[in-house]
């Protein structure tokens, strides 16, 4: 075989190789989307709360939006971490992809950056992860305390 069939087919094999991470790079944007509807949803319960605050007089309805209020705050930091981290995950995952293109192409040898990347970016996914499950906790406390649902009679 002469030397462009070799590299055409070598160039595919790292085209395989890189499907994985784009694979992964997916993953990570349908996370970003739940975690968007999340703070969506988030924010505009916050609104809501600020508004009925705004025309209330009786202080201790107004000390209860406040509770949920900082409730809310809580899940959207939670939440703004796990974002942040879900997008770094995804910018290292997409140097790994990088980084196998230009080891081939530069025939130099990246095999540590591209595991680095690649571990650094699961890292980070990992701590998105345990940041959205604290938001999900938050949220299931908060509801426990019945501050979501005090008009709702669970007896019945």
């Amino acid at each position: 075989m002469n030397s462009d069939v070799i590299n055409i087919l070598t160039m595919a094999k790292v085209i395989q190789t890189a499907v994985a991470p784009v694979f992964l790079i997916t993953g990570i944007a349908a996370t970003l989307g739940v975690l968007s509807n999340r703070l969506a949803r988030i924010t505009d319960r916050a609104r809501q709360l600020e508004r009925k605050l705004k025309v209330s007089t009786d202080e201790e309805f107004n000390s209860s939006l406040t509770t949920e209020l900082r409730a809310l705050l809580k899940r959207s930091r939670c939440i703004h971490i796990a974002f942040s981290l879900s997008v770094l995950s995804a910018v290292l995952v997409c140097a790994v992809v990088m980084l196998l293109f230009l080891s081939h192409i530069q025939s130099v040898n990246l095999g540590v950056s591209i595991g680095s990347c690649f571990v650094g970016a699961m890292a980070l996914l990992i701590c998105a992860f345990m940041s959205l499950l604290g938001e999900v906790f938050l949220a299931t406390r908060s509801m426990r305390r019945g501050m979501i649902f005090a008009d709702i009679d669970i007896n019945n």
